[in-house]
């Protein structure tokens, strides 16, 4: 009985989580839905862990008969990581190949806003609307995670499932969460044709941006560029490579700072230092980049392809992964635009003898 109060008020919550995502999604603030992006990811995964975690009791219960199906390696993995609970789950639920490739590109995107801040507010509007269909028919596929469960009888009286007109009735998890998704997802499911107008504007829109600073700080020089996003991607790949490679030159330049120079000879020094630049420029050299000038004509001809997705889960991947390529192309042009302004400002400064 106990268990079945548990079961119970943990469903509540979980409708009680999509009805606040509804909420926030209809105001329509760039807050709101990242806010509702973000939990729903959350009542995904909570959904996923409930029916991940029963099914490894269960293994673990008739592995004393026949082999065992989880690993401690694969339960490790369901435990910490979201898409190895999805693809768990999906060969245990029939969930729609929509409803699985919505929830894993969704989980990404999620992780740039909560993890890195990076969210698109112009586009969080529709993510958040196909995050909350995604998850409201997860939600009903699975009865919030308790399939093939019921609580209460005849007399029970629930009364925050009345808007749903289930207020008094046994409680069947599934036939419930049903009822429940049909009614809230009533009015969110944006239409198909404004999902692919509203994603190309945005990579159109993005694409031309990062040409405008390229325009204006390489004015077209190809090779100059592809050097200039070869030398953010080498850095952003091998981010700790100066660090270990300089750790003998740091090491003389410190007993310098805290006057043990005499410790130090000139020939020493400079033999450090150009064992690291000689080392640093080497594996510079064999470092091939994945982004390039080109990769801005590719995106434009690939923007034509949104026009023949047939349906949600075909022009959000495409999205997915044009917004991914776009990502790079954007951060590095961002970064080479404020370093160069930085050091025409250090010039300036120079120049007027600050």
């Amino acid at each position: 009985m106990l268990r079945e109060i548990e079961e119970l008020d943990q469903f509540r919550i979980t409708v009680q989580h999509l009805e606040v995502c509804r909420a926030m999604i209809q105001r329509g603030g760039e807050a709101e839905c990242r806010s509702a992006l973000i939990l729903l990811d959350h009542v995904s995964e909570v959904i996923l862990y409930r029916i991940a975690q029963e099914d490894i009791e269960k293994d673990e219960f008739t592995s004393k008969v026949i082999p065992e199906r989880y690993d401690p390696q694969k339960r490790k993995q369901i435990e910490r990581n979201f898409n190895a609970k999805l693809e768990a789950v999906a060969k245990i639920v029939d969930l729609p190949e929509l409803v699985i490739d919505a929830l894993k590109i969704l989980h990404t995107y999620r992780n740039a806003a909560y993890h890195r801040d990076q969210h698109n507010p112009k586009v969080l509007p529709l993510l958040a609307r196909i995050s909350f269909i995604a998850t409201a028919d997860l939600f009903a596929r699975t009865g919030a995670g308790f399939m093939n469960r019921g609580v209460g009888g005849a007399n029970l009286s629930v009364q925050w499932l009345q808007p749903y007109g289930l207020a008094q009735a046994v409680i069947w998890f599934e036939s419930h969460a049903r009822c429940i998704a049909q009614q809230l997802k009533a009015g969110i499911k944006p239409r198909l044709a404004l999902i692919k107008e509203h994603l190309s504007k945005d990579i159109t829109a993005r694409v031309d941006a990062v040409q405008a600073v390229l325009d204006e700080v390489f004015e077209r020089d190809t090779v100059a560029i592809d050097r200039m996003f070869k030398h953010y991607e080498f850095r952003r790949v091998h981010w700790d490579l100066e660090s270990k490679l300089s750790e003998n030159l740091r090491t003389l330049t410190y007993k310098i700072a805290s006057g043990r120079g005499n410790e130090v000879s000139p020939a020493a020094y400079v033999k450090a230092q150009s064992a690291f630049r000689r080392t640093y420029d080497a594996n510079f050299k064999k470092f091939v980049p994945k982004t390039k000038y080109a990769d801005l004509q590719r995106i434009r001809e690939e923007l034509s392809r949104f026009s023949d997705a047939q349906d949600f889960r075909t022009a959000l991947a495409r999205y997915s992964t044009l917004d991914r390529k776009l990502n790079s192309l954007e951060s590095f042009s961002t970064s080479c635009y404020h370093d160069i302004e930085k050091q025409a400002e250090l010039e300036n400064d120079i120049a007027r003898g600050k």
